[in-house]
């Protein structure tokens, strides 16, 4: 089980695999990882291989990232509001902050 500290809120939260996404926040940190990584099983032919839900993998923090986060971030974070991955990594981190920094208060 992967255990991720959030320091700004107090915030623990368990989770059966590594999320990339809190990986990415400088606010998250692991406190605690499986031993050791299961080794991958293939399914049996009888057997039809599970799906992953539709819908996005994990929930994302609120709001855009920091603008002082790396462009990898912002790429991201991007992706999770609808860019397709190409086109945000062929914008400059600006041209990301630009687009998606404002996010929230230009909603309201």
């Amino acid at each position: 089980m992967w255990v991720y500290h959030n320091a700004n809120t107090g915030q623990t939260v368990e989770l059966p695999e590594r999320d990339a996404i809190l990986d990415c926040w400088p606010n998250w940190t692991i406190t605690s990882r499986p031993a050791a990584p299961a080794p991958p099983t293939a399914p049996s032919s009888s057997e039809p291989a599970a799906q992953a839900p539709a819908g996005p993998a994990q929930d994302l923090p609120p709001g855009p990232p920091p603008e002082s986060a790396s462009k990898a971030i912002w790429v991201i974070y991007a992706v999770s509001r609808g860019m397709a991955e190409k086109d945000a990594k062929a914008l400059s981190k600006a041209a990301l902050v630009e687009e998606f920094g404002q996010e929230e208060e230009n909603d309201g």
